[in-house]
């Protein structure tokens, strides 16, 4: 096994090129304590991040029941598939940063269910944009002009949390998951066709690529030159990552991104060594 993996290595490299494997972490719907975290950090709220910001990934539900969160941080923004509508909610900060109250808005989008599905929430205050599968939705609205600062849950992929309690579990596959300073998109757009690279205004981005039973997510953000990413994030309990590449049964609608030998978007040794997976 060991020499027929060096041997497809060397292949691709002599090839001019290597490609990430392509993986995405499935939710369960059931098991509150399997998801994907990353530590609390400025990152995710602080001035050099808003505003405008965005916040987006692919998802593939398996079911449109009841709220069932994508991406949070929670007492900052969320966005979920809440019975097949694409919503959000953001906290702007009071006197004291703490959340000035938040409430879902609802873009009027359908998320489909058992296909990929890509979701972008943009806060321009004081507008929330809602981005769904190349449309925009419909606007809420959220008074302020800076996130709440005086909360320190994780950022949470596929789970909330809220005083103790565990709710709003995903179900499903949710995969390229990004925030970005700025507004990535002011009315409907094309749809991306391929992963995405990180750029200066990238605070994280999450590829999901890894291998499964890796001990960390890696945040590629450093890559584009952002003095302040976000962390990494890890896999919490028994979460898993799927194989979504050709023949997966659950093959992503857009590209990897393919690397060339030399350039500092490299690929870990993990992402090639001999692995089980879905």
């Amino acid at each position: 096994m060991k020499r027929l993996l060096f041997l497809t290595l060397a292949i691709t490299l002599v090839a001019g090129g290597y490609a990430t494997a392509q993986m995405a972490v499935f939710i369960d719907g059931a098991d509150f304590e399997s998801y994907v975290s990353a530590p609390h950090d400025p990152c995710f709220f602080d001035e050099d991040l808003c505003c405008p910001f965005t916040f987006e990934s692919w998802f593939k539900p398996f079911d449109s029941q009841g709220e069932r969160m994508i991406l949070n941080k929670e007492d900052h923004w969320e966005n979920a598939n809440k019975d097949g509508l694409f919503q959000s909610a953001i906290a702007g900060a009071n006197d004291q940063g703490k959340n000035n109250g938040w409430a879902w808005e609802n873009s009027g989008l359908g998320v489909g269910v058992n296909v990929w599905n890509h979701g972008a929430v943009v806060w321009d205050p004081p507008k929330v944009h809602m981005f769904l599968n190349g449309k925009q939705g419909d606007d809420g609205e959220h008074a302020g002009n800076q996130l709440a600062w005086a909360h320190e849950d994780t950022f949470k992929i596929g789970r909330r949390e809220r005083g103790g309690a565990t709710h709003s579990i995903y179900h499903g596959l949710i995969d390229e998951v990004r925030i970005s300073k700025g507004a990535r998109y002011t009315g409907d757009y094309d749809v991306p066709k391929e992963e995405w690279t990180p750029d200066a205004d990238t605070r994280a981005l999450y590829h999901l690529n890894e291998v499964e039973g890796a001990a960390t997510i890696v945040n590629v953000a450093k890559e584009g030159g952002h003095a302040k990413p976000c962390p990494d994030a890890v896999l919490e309990g028994a979460v898993e990552l799927w194989d979504v590449g050709a023949g997966s049964g659950h093959e992503q609608p857009f590209e990897p991104f393919s690397v060339e030998p030399g350039d500092k978007m490299t690929t870990t040794w993990g992402h090639v060594k001999s692995r089980s997976v879905r």
